[in-house]
């Protein structure tokens, strides 16, 4: 095996620990909401099995094929991160108020002080810890 595909495959690895995690803790969620969907041990383990291989396999080909490597390397890239987070986090708050039926309040102050803290961390720390890097 090629040095760099094995560098490719072993980090792909390591960050499909995440996939896993969002797959068991989110699969058995899902299943528990959605009435059509028993909680088989197929869908509760096999589900996130699936998610998981899929997820891994595909960055897999993708930095194979394009030999790109899909991290975080630039002030932008962390920038648009941290929008795409911000955002993720809005329609986890939505979400919590609209099918968890949490007071909207609290979600709203709760999604607030982690956005304004998000910013301040980022204003203050972030910007001298990233550096861009030049690519051939």
């Amino acid at each position: 095996m090629q040095p760099q595909r094995r560098r490719i495959i072993r980090e792909e690895l390591l960050r499909s620990i995440a996939w896993i995690g969002l797959g068991i803790v989110g699969w058995p969620l899902v299943i528990s909401e959605v009435a059509w969907l028993d909680a088989t041990a197929l869908t509760v383990f096999g589900l996130p099995a699936l998610t998981w291989a899929l997820l891994t396999t595909g960055a897999i080909g993708i930095r194979a094929a394009t030999s790109a490597e899909l991290q975080v390397q630039t002030p932008a890239g962390l920038v648009m991160s941290l929008l795409f987070g911000t955002m993720l986090g809005g329609v986890g708050a939505v979400s919590l108020v609209t099918a968890g039926e949490y007071s909207a309040l609290w979600v709203t102050v709760a999604y607030v002080g982690v956005t304004v803290i998000t910013i301040l961390w980022y204003w203050f720390v972030i910007p001298g810890a990233v550096t861009a890097k030049m690519t051939a």
